[in-house]
């Protein structure tokens, strides 16, 4: 990058010590989701992706409110995590809804069985405690995807999606600011110490 000095980060250290990476922010979550995959169908493991932590942890750990996306990107102080796809968080929120379902399912034939209830008794108890952990799960599950629409929402008016990409050599340099520019990424650019 010609203008290094616009970024805080030196040749000799990088912001993450000796990491080299691509950066990039996006615009759209279908953009970041579409990098990422690109990324890993080109040898990228799901190790070397990661995004920030949600803006009120970040805010903590900085000490000073975020009020662009933009200048968390050479941040070595800014908390990180996996990246979680859309199909991940899909699963996940199945999951909330599946297992309290399965489990009062089998409590309420337990129940039946332990009390000797009619026929009839036991549906009824059954298939109302299935009711209710799919109704409880659901609640969990949207408010898990809320809170998830709610992050990219805030994310988008702070200026967009930051990705981080951890790359090894020249290649994987290439490669990476590659797939990000190709899908749509934006300020994309390298940092860390230099590949000799």
């Amino acid at each position: 990058m010609p203008d290094q000095q616009h970024w805080e980060w030196t040749a000799e250290t990088g912001p993450r010590g000796n990491l080299r990476e691509a950066v990039a922010l996006f615009s759209t979550e279908n953009d970041l989701q579409a990098a990422v995959d690109d990324l890993e169908c080109h040898g990228f493991s799901n190790a070397a992706v990661s995004r920030p932590k949600p803006i009120k942890d970040i805010e903590a750990a900085v000490h000073h409110p975020v009020n662009s996306i933009q200048e968390l990107e050479d941040d070595a102080s800014v908390p990180r995590e996996a990246y979680i796809d859309k199909d991940s968080r899909s699963s996940g929120m199945m999951v909330m809804i599946v297992v309290p379902v399965y489990v009062l399912l089998l409590a309420g034939a337990g129940i039946a069985a332990g009390h000797g209830l009619a026929t009839w008794e036991a549906v009824v108890l059954t298939v109302g405690l299935g009711l209710i952990g799919m109704l409880g799960g659901g609640y969990y599950a949207m408010r898990y995807a809320r809170r998830a629409s709610e992050r990219v929402r805030e994310e988008q008016a702070r200026g967009g999606l930051l990705l981080w990409v951890r790359t090894g050599s020249r290649a994987q340099e290439d490669r990476a600011l590659e797939i990000l520019r190709r899908h749509a990424g934006r300020d994309v650019h390298l940092h860390g110490p230099a590949i000799h």
